[in-house]
Parts: structure tokens; C-alpha cells; sequence
């Protein structure tokens, strides 16, 4: 299993447990992981898995939105036009670290 690491002088804004619905064929699946926050970049990694799914600078987000529903759902949207949806207890929280990156609803 991965560990994450800080960069040097990278400061770590928060981090928790959260899904990460990802598209199979016609549905979607959730992938359960960590997310970690930074002052310069927003990572996930998949449970077991060795590499980050989502590895993004705080340049490269566009911004972040929300829709509420049964559960909460954060998307963290990339200038790429990539797309990462997230579930889970801190989808309050994961909003105001991206907001403490600088990062803007959208």
C-alpha cells in the first residue's frame, strides 16, 4: 500500500477517508481511499493500491462542486476537463480544506 509524502514545504490542509466513484461501462463504482489535501496539490489513493488515482496541482483544479442528494457528493474538476467524485463522512470538510487551497466553488 502507498504512503503518502509531503513535497518539501508542502503543508498538508486535511485528509480522511472517502469514495471515489469512478465510470465502469454504464455505472459507476466506489473506490474507497484516502484523500489528502495540501496547500499545493489534492491526491487519492485507492486502498491497496501503490499509485495515486488523482494526483492534481491546486493550478490544474478548475474547482469543485457539490450536489446533495442522499449523501453529499464533492467533484473536484480538473482544467483538463477531468472529473473526480467523491463520497463520504468528510465531504463537509473535504469542501473547506479545497477552499483553504484556494480552490473555488464552482
Amino acid at each position: 500500500m502507498a504512503k503518502f509524502q509531503l513535497n518539501p514545504g508542502e503543508t498538508l490542509i486535511g485528509k480522511g477517508q472517502m469514495a471515489l466513484h469512478q465510470k465502469q461501462f454504464l455505472n459507476t463504482k466506489p473506490f474507497s481511499g484516502n484523500i489528502y489535501v495540501t496547500d499545493q496539490r489534492a491526491c487519492f489513493y485507492i486502498s491497496m493500491v501503490v499509485s495515486p488515482e488523482m494526483d492534481l496541482p491546486v493550478s490544474d483544479i478548475k474547482g469543485f462542486s457539490v450536489k446533495k442528494a442522499i449523501f453529499t457528493a464533492v467533484t473536484i474538476h480538473s482544467r483538463t476537463g477531468e472529473s473526480y467524485v467523491f463520497t463520504g463522512f468528510p465531504a463537509k470538510k473535504l469542501q473547506d480544506w479545497l477552499r483553504q487551497a484556494g480552490i473555488q466553488e464552482i
